[in-house]
């Protein structure tokens, strides 16, 4: 298993990334940082120690990206799920110059509608 550590970074990036190429149109390197969150939360997906050390960790991120990733990934896992909620309700409400409000208010219609999240 990788560092903990580079596992956090690598999963910062790969989805400030893809929402950088999400917003451009650019589909190609969006689905390119998509197939590796997907990696990552397989990773999280077997290992309870891991979610423990990285899920709640990447939802406290600067970063509003990271925190939809984490909160979806967190409601998929049933990892702190109340932080998960609140963190979408949060950014659903913000610009979405700043920040992704219209995913984190489709994730959660998604969540309430189907409780449930696959990835």
């Amino acid at each position: 298993m990788k560092d903990i550590n580079k596992i956090i970074e690598e999963y910062k990036n790969y989805a400030v990334l893809h929402w950088k190429a999400s917003r451009e149109g650019d589909y190609k390197t969006a689905n390119k940082n998509y197939a590796k969150l997907t990696k990552i939360y397989n990773q999280l997906l077997d290992s309870e120690e891991l979610r423990e050390k990285i899920l709640l960790h990447l939802l406290n991120d600067e970063n509003y990206t990271v925190q939809l990733w984490a909160a979806a990934h967190s409601l998929a896992l049933g990892k702190f799920k109340e932080d998960a909620v609140s963190k979408l309700e949060f950014i659903s409400k913000l610009s979405s110059n700043e920040a992704p409000s219209f995913e984190a208010k489709m994730t959660l219609q998604e969540w309430s509608e189907k409780g449930i999240l696959t990835f």
